[in-house]
């Protein structure tokens, strides 16, 4: 059984086709390519790590405190998105935009790959 699992596992995190996004390399390329960021999850997970590493360097956090201000700042800019009717929120219930902050958490601390997630999504019958 332990065989079968992992050999899903690996299979299920091979991506076939990967979405590239570029992390923003300062503030004046996050707000500028404003709309690439919301366009997509990998947009939202990327703008994730840039504010993930600039709050953590901040604070300078260390540990799992790391990951749970990664995970916060995903939700918290996926709900925001979800309010202001911003890219691909917009359409989104409360539900599905609270699991789309915890999947983008999850690609910003490297924990699942974009592909992995999507296949996630597309199980639970979530992704559009």
């Amino acid at each position: 059984m332990k065989k079968l699992f992992f050999a899903l596992f690996m299979l299920l995190s091979i991506p076939l086709f990967a979405q590239e996004v570029n992390l923003p390399t300062d503030w004046l390329d996050l707000f500028a390519n404003f709309n690439t960021w919301l366009a997509s999850l990998a947009g939202m997970a990327a703008v994730t790590v840039f504010l993930a590493g600039a709050v953590n360097t901040l604070f300078k956090t260390t540990g799992f405190v790391k990951q749970l201000v990664a995970w916060i700042i995903a939700i918290v800019l996926l709900i925001a998105g979800n309010l202001v009717n911003l890219g691909f929120m917009a359409d989104l219930s409360w539900l599905h935009t609270i699991i789309y902050g915890v999947a983008a958490g999850f690609i910003a601390n490297g924990i699942f790959d974009i592909e992995f997630v999507k296949v996630i999504l597309r199980l639970l019958k979530i992704e559009k």
